[in-house]
């Protein structure tokens, strides 16, 4: 069985919030969840720049002796090299997505064994979300033959929908 990937709503802290669950024929239950908060490309890449302006990153260069070139050069010289977007960690959800003819990705907040409780919005039934984080308190990482709810979702359009209430303050 692959990873089941479910976009539960968003946060009390207006982030995206997901569940992973995987079960394998005789093998451990497991899920998780994670969180990613949407911001614009040219956001993200100012967040990158700022980093980087921060000097921490060039001092630690420096001591590793990988460089010898000052702040600003060493600035560009990373952004060059390694793109608008170096050092931006979506790893957790790497999808572009355009609302409204704006381009968004999503930044990685958290991930692991990170349990909401409750939701700010709910993207699947509050029931449903319920019942996930019961299993998951029931048997995670147990063996168990867990039936998970059939949920069949829109993640591009949930992912504007997320955008369009944490970004942009719509209310839907």
């Amino acid at each position: 069985m692959e990873t089941i990937k479910i976009c539960a709503g968003i946060t009390q802290s207006d982030e995206i919030y997901f569940l992973e669950i995987e079960q394998k024929e005789n093998k451990d239950f497991s899920m998780s969840g994670f969180t990613v908060s949407p911001m614009t490309i040219e956001d993200a890449e100012t967040r990158c720049r700022e980093r980087l302006e921060d000097g921490e990153l060039w001092l630690m260069a420096v001591e590793a002796r990988t460089t010898t070139s000052g702040l600003k050069d060493w600035i560009e010289e990373v952004l060059t090299t390694d793109g608008k977007l170096a050092g931006f960690d979506n790893s957790l959800l790497t999808d572009e997505i355009e609302v409204d003819g704006v381009d968004y990705i999503f930044s990685s907040e958290s991930c692991g064994q990170h349990e909401e409780e409750n939701l700010k919005h709910y993207f699947i039934l509050k029931e449903t979300f319920s019942h996930l984080n019961d299993l998951w308190k029931k048997y995670h990482l147990k063996k168990a033959n867990v039936k998970i709810p059939e949920i069949s979702q829109d993640i591009d359009g949930l992912l504007k929908k997320a955008i369009r209430i944490i970004c942009l303050n719509e209310k839907l």
